[in-house]
């Protein structure tokens, strides 16, 4: 399982987001159920299928799918490539 396809279980998960959706532009802007539920949800999912803990800054910095990555990236766990 790719990086990617964790990322997007995550989101799909702590979302509750529909198989036919496009995760990679999931924003909290355009998502009305992005909510402070579903914004933990994510938290947890993402800790969860990445190994890591989440500081209070990247709970705050968790707006979009591609913010996800520049996280993940500063944690060590998302290649640069």
């Amino acid at each position: 399982v790719s990086n990617a396809q964790r990322l997007q279980s995550s989101f799909r998960q702590g979302l509750a987001l529909p198989p036919a959706f496009d995760v990679t532009l999931a924003d909290s802007s355009n998502l009305r159920q992005w909510d402070s539920v579903a914004h933990l949800q994510l938290v947890v999912a993402i800790e969860d299928n990445f190994g890591v803990r989440l500081t209070p800054a990247d709970v705050v910095e968790l707006k979009s799918y591609q913010a996800a990555i520049a996280m993940l990236r500063r944690h060590g766990v998302w290649p640069d490539a």
